[in-house]
């Protein structure tokens, strides 16, 4: 009996580990702005990111974007996913040879730049949003990428694995049957 219940406990904890829902990176091809937002587009999901939360942070970036993106040297791009949420993290990274010492002031000042080495500093803006499957018109020619840009994806979801649901639906009839099956052989314990 002890044999069984071991084997039984030892199912459910391997079925009860956690699996990611989104890979480590993605690849974003498509861009497509929309009235509320963007939406960007990778072969299997879309990221849809909202201006109503943070409207300012649309408009920050815009005029950074107007200002300084002749001088970026290039984008480092980070999803954290919780469920079906997320929050997209921008690095810009400026090459300060590029920059005259104005121009850095102005990063650092209005902007929040960061050095990242002596050659590099970073600014970093924010999106939240959520994820789902690609829709196949947001990956129309009109809203491809020249360059498709790679993202990571910190995706902290919990989530059951297959093996885990498996394991956990005997578990109610299981025990009854047992006790039912122990009792009529002897005395319940």
């Amino acid at each position: 009996m002890l044999k069984y219940l071991s084997l039984l406990a030892g199912m459910v904890l391997v079925g009860c580990t956690s699996a990611p829902n989104l890979p480590p990176t993605d690849t974003i091809v498509a861009i497509k702005p929309i009235d509320s937002g963007i939406i960007a587009s990778s072969a299997k999901y879309s990221y849809r990111f909202f201006r109503n939360g943070v409207p300012q942070e649309y408009q920050r970036y815009k005029t950074f974007y107007d200002r300084f993106h002749q001088q970026a040297a290039g984008v480092r791009v980070n999803f954290a996913v919780e469920s079906h949420e997320v929050t997209a993290e921008y690095l810009v990274v400026m090459d300060k040879r590029k920059l005259d010492a104005s121009q850095q002031e102005t990063l650092v000042k209005q902007y929040h730049a960061t050095p990242i080495d002596g050659d590099r500093l970073g600014v970093v803006f924010k999106a939240s949003g959520f994820w789902s499957s690609s829709y196949a018109p947001e990956l129309a020619a009109p809203y491809r990428l020249e360059q498709p840009v790679v993202v990571a994806i910190n995706d902290k979801t919990q989530t059951v694995s297959t093996l885990g649901a498996i394991a956990l639906l005997p578990l109610v009839p299981l025990f009854p049957l047992y006790m039912m099956y122990g009792c009529a052989k002897g005395p319940c314990i």
